[in-house]
């Protein structure tokens, strides 16, 4: 394997694995392990599928460009600016949650008020920010090998627990319950033209990189929930690791959420600011205090982790995810197949793709308005 193949590989793991995986647990613990387990694999491919369509978009252009202009090149660029905001509401969505789990560890691990820990998340972040100090997003990829073991060590210690009781619970009226948090937690298509760039547009590497890289992915994800729903049941916590709240190593628990969520929480507050910056075109004053102020006004009011991500992933990343299809399936049918790369299965695989994620998209907005 060369350098640039297992640097996509990573950068795909790195960007994927994530504070999602913190809500899995909980959410999967709602419709039962064995229900949540074929959901993972269900997402899973459609996931890979739409990082592939995603590529199909990219390796269409020459230059290489971000959604907005992938999806609007076909679907017409008074669309672009809905995308854009889209976007951006997704992000705002994942930079709460991120700052919601933050404050919650904390609260336990100081033993101050919700309320203070958020504040001090938001005072302690702020400067870097404001900043914008680039090396943040790029610590991102080298971390994810650090991330990635401490997330493996903790399983490994919480399986112990774990009794099959536990992972055979069954409750069929939640069946598509864990949907957008699962969803939320495989999203990894931002970073695809990145892969494209890096691979030097080689379609065999790029779409080995993606299927091996989303496995990895898939498998830590299985092994994460079997050993927190194993150990816990229904009893585990929106964000798993603070289920471990007492013992010998909670402090590392605690630790542990912070680590996983403050990085991507400063990384994508920067995207957000540099959006608004240069998208928007606002003042960076105005950028840094839009991105920071929603986000912290809004988890000071006191959500649920896993309630973000759901409605992130089960509403929000849907209607993009639909948007990317649309754009496929009108490149296709406007400059026919694409010669530089073209995902196989024809219509049929946009079609099971499209209908997971309408699926998806009704069952999560009935259960949120419900």
């Amino acid at each position: 394997m060369n350098g640039r193949y297992l640097a996509a590989i990573g950068t795909i793991v790195g960007t994927v694995i994530g504070a999602g995986m913190l809500a899995l647990p909980y959410a999967i613990s709602k419709s039962g392990f064995l229900i949540g387990l074929i959901l993972i694999f269900v997402v899973g491919i459609a996931s890979i599928l739409i990082m592939m369509y995603t590529g199909e978009l990219s390796f269409r252009l020459k230059k290489i460009h971000q959604l907005p202009v992938l999806i609007s090149k076909y679907t017409g660029k008074r669309f672009r600016l809905a995308i854009l905001i889209l976007q951006v509401l997704i992000l705002y969505g994942a930079i709460l949650a991120y700052l919601i789990a933050m404050g919650d560890s904390l609260q336990t691990l100081l033993g101050v008020p919700y309320i203070a820990s958020v504040i001090l998340v938001f005072a302690l972040s702020a400067p870097i920010i404001y900043r914008g100090y680039k090396w943040v997003e790029e610590a991102e990829v080298p971390l994810s090998a650090v991330k990635l073991f401490l997330i493996v060590v903790v399983a490994f210690i919480v399986i112990f627990s774990a009794r099959l009781s536990n992972l055979s619970t069954v409750n069929a009226g939640n069946i598509f319950v864990p949907f957008g948090v699962i969803l939320f937690a495989m999203m990894g298509f931002s970073v695809i033209p990145e892969i494209r760039e890096g691979l030097a547009d080689n379609k065999t590497d790029f779409n080995k990189a993606i299927i091996i890289a989303m496995t990895v992915s898939i498998l830590v994800y299985i092994f994460f929930a079997a050993a927190f729903i194993g150990a816990f049941g229904p009893g585990v916590s929106a964000i798993a690791t603070n289920s471990l709240g007492s013992g010998s190593f909670s402090v590392l628990y605690y630790l542990l959420t912070i680590f996983l969520v403050v990085t991507p929480y400063i990384a994508l507050s920067l995207v957000v600011v540099d959006a608004f910056n240069f998208d928007f075109r606002l003042k960076r004053s105005y950028s840094f205090w839009l991105t920071m102020l929603i986000p912290l006004i809004i988890a000071l009011i006191g959500f649920n982790f896993a309630r973000v991500l759901q409605i992130v992933g089960g509403i929000l990343l849907p209607v993009l995810c639909l948007m990317i299809l649309v754009a496929v399936y009108k490149g296709r049918k406007v400059a026919g197949k694409s010669k530089a790369y073209s995902v196989p299965g024809g219509v049929y695989l946009l079609l099971f793709t499209a209908a997971v994620m309408i699926v998806g998209f009704c069952y999560t907005l009935l259960y949120v308005l419900l």
